[in-house]
């Protein structure tokens, strides 16, 4: 109401002006009134008195009426005007009111977006929002307002951000802050009005984590994890590369190394996977350090590792190169306070116009193969002929997979050395060696499919079957023993070999008791022969086993003593009853050689600590008396018997028996 009066009064006179309109009006009314009366005196001269004035009331009831009219429709069109006004003032006010609540909820949108936004005319700030402030590390808007955004862009980028203006609204570049850290921001750039002049909107988001986490996630994809060397995706990338620029120029020499630390399981096993992760780290740094920089070293995992040699001149220089890191890699380690030694047998494969990635990385393996046949911390350069011995060696790891799963029908079979008295020659023992006739191959020797056994884990299997032929055959003599009326307590004992790997299976104790629970054989009479390397592997756990073995009442022997160089302490602490001399220590007796002294020293140990000695390999009579001046009471080889097989062991026992030999003492264990 307010309103529609406000406008009235715009519309009307002031009071001033309506006194002036009325003074008129009756100024105007008079003259009308007396040029009324003339005409009617002049037209109506004899009217009377009562006449004139109905005329006259008359008339002036016409002109009141149509003045009264005229004022009414006035009014009306006055009212209509002002409402016509009305409702365009108010149609303005809520387009105004809409178009100032459309700034604010922009203006809001734009200052509170996490995005940063900067407005700019010829490449100078006209405005910025907090979040475009935040990111270039300024404290408030105010100080960017007026500055060059080039300023803020990497010198090295400014080329692509000019540019950017005239090619795309789009692109990526280095931002630097206030501070002159760097930011990798995304632009989009848009057309706006700002100040009623064209100018441009360019909208900021930082990737710079986006871009850091794709970055790690790439390095992981083609890194090792522990290591950070390259893994075997990028090393094959590398080495398909190198062999198509070697392809083009062949003038330089192109080699792929393939390393396998030699007994790094045994580190594992003695010190934990955080030792052998700690070796394996401290491998990684030293190859790097050995190689050029533009050569790839990589870890296949496990303990495998790759080297990429490229542009070498010669042959020469990738075996100088493989001699570095010989050396290198046999520095000393120390962890825990611990030192020992390391070393890795090496495959090379040098390159050829005719190699490709797979034929390259399989000749270098098949060479660290051949060096870690050979004896480990060497290298082998790969030939031709390497390749047809692995061929050969997988096909026979296959048969032996094949023959552990059928013993009894692929040619596998046990023979029986006698282990004698060397002053009577009594048989005091007897050791179950492992034999393979493969059916293709003929005799397969012993120390050729025990390491693959080993190697594949099939010597868990073999050896179970071992002792469970083993046992059986003692129960079988024992039986024709008995029959033939002799001393059961006088039978000789059994010595079966050991691996490693069965004394680390769990349930290896508890089988052996229900082995000789079931077959019945006393356990006493079984010799379990463990090398010097196994003690020395894990000792804590080796000891359990040991002592829970002995617990059964089993006897146990150390195997080829002395080539490990185990230690007093280790010797006092293994519940062992046996010393077997290793023949390396055996073939010089005699002939003046260290040999006599060497062997000598183990069987004054031996009697110190109150085990007994047993001399392997014994050949010659002058062995034989060397060691029995000594103090050696007991020995095994060819001066005395072969290997036998089943039948002839038990026609030897009791032929001796049967021609009146001396009592039998159980001796060894």
């Amino acid at each position: 109401m307010h309103s529609i009066t406000a406008q009235f009064r715009t519309l009307t006179a002031s009071r001033r002006s309506q006194w002036r309109a009325a003074l008129r009006a009756s100024f105007g009314g008079a003259v009308l009134f007396l040029v009324y009366e003339a005409s009617k005196s002049a037209i109506f001269p004899g009217l009377t008195i009562w006449e004139s004035h109905s005329i006259t009331i008359g008339f002036g009831a016409v002109i009141a009426g149509a003045a009264a009219w005229a004022t009414v429709r006035r009014q009306s069109d006055l009212l209509q005007t002002i409402a016509i006004e009305e409702a365009r003032r108010e149609g303005l006010e809520l387009r105004q009111r809409a178009l100032l609540e459309s700034e604010t909820r922009y203006r809001i949108l734009v200052e509170k977006s996490p995005e940063a936004i900067a407005v700019h005319r010829g490449g100078q700030v006209l405005y910025v929002n907090s979040s475009a402030a935040h990111l270039v590390g300024a404290m408030d808007t105010a100080v960017l307002v007026g500055c060059r955004m080039a300023e803020f862009i990497h010198p090295d980028d400014r080329d692509r951000w000019y540019r950017r203006r005239v090619e795309s609204h789009t692109g990526s570049f280095r931002l630097v802050r206030v501070d002159q850290t760097i930011r990798e921001v995304e632009v989009v750039s848009a057309d706006t009005e700002f100040g009623g002049a064209r100018a441009v909107q360019t909208v900021f988001r930082d990737v710079t984590e986006q871009r850091s986490l794709e970055a790690r996630l790439l390095h992981e994809a083609f890194h090792d994890s522990l290591t950070g060397l390259a893994n075997r995706a990028l090393f094959r990338d590398r080495l398909e590369h190198a062999l198509a620029l070697h392809r083009r120029d062949a003038g330089h020499q192109l080699a792929v190394l393939f390393l396998d630390l030699d007994n790094f399981k045994s580190i594992n096993d003695r010190l934990g996977h955080e030792a052998g992760d700690r070796v394996l780290c401290t491998v990684a740094s030293r190859l790097r350090h050995e190689t050029r920089a533009t050569d790839t070293v990589a870890r296949f995992g496990g303990d495998e590792f790759a080297i990429l040699l490229e542009r070498l001149p010669t042959e020469q220089e990738v075996l100088s190169i493989v001699n570095r890191i010989r050396v290198a890699l046999t520095e000393a380690l120390e962890f825990d306070h611990r030192h020992f030694a390391l070393s890795a047998s090496i495959g090379v494969a040098i390159g050829t116009v005719a190699d490709d990635v797979d034929s390259m990385l399989r000749n270098a393996d098949v060479a660290m193969y051949e060096a870690k046949g050979a004896g480990k911390a060497r290298h082998a350069v790969f030939e031709p002929v390497m390749y047809d011995a692995i061929v050969q060696r997988l096909r026979l790891e296959a048969d032996l997979r094949a023959a552990v799963r059928a013993p009894e029908t692929s040619g596998l079979s046990l023979v029986f050395q006698p282990i004698v008295d060397l002053a009577s020659s009594e048989v005091r023992s007897l050791e179950a060696l492992l034999r393979w006739t493969h059916p293709e191959h003929g005799m397969i020797s012993p120390s050729v499919f025990i390491p693959i056994a080993e190697q594949t884990g099939a010597i868990v299997q073999l050896g179970r079957w071992v002792l469970e032929r083993a046992c059986e055959q003692m129960k079988i003599w024992r039986a024709q023993w008995w029959r033939a009326g002799l001393p059961m307590d006088e039978f000789p004992t059994l010595s079966v070999n050991i691996s490693g790997r069965q004394l680390a299976e769990r349930d290896f104790v508890y089988e052996l008791q229900e082995l000789v629970q079931r077959v019945n054989v006393p356990a006493e009479l079984l010799v379990l022969e463990i090398t010097e390397t196994v003690i020395m592997q894990d000792t804590d756990r080796t000891l359990s086993s040991l002592s829970a073995l002995k617990a059964l009442g089993v006897h146990l022997a150390i195997d080829d003593f002395g080539t490990a160089y185990s230690s007093l302490s280790y010797l006092q602490r293994f519940p062992v009853d046996v010393l077997k001399i290793d023949r390396a220590f055996v073939e010089g007796m005699g002939l003046g050689t260290s040999d006599t002294a060497l062997a000598r020293t183990i069987v004054t140990l031996g009697r110190t600590l109150g085990l007994r000695t047993v001399a392997e390999g014994i050949e010659t009579e002058a062995q034989r008396v060397a060691l029995e001046e000594m103090g050696c009471h007991l020995g095994q080889g060819y001066l005395f018997a072969k290997p036998l097989a089943a039948h002839a062991v038990a026609e030897l026992l009791l032929r001796r028996s049967a021609s009146g030999a001396p009592p039998r003492t159980r001796s060894v264990g």
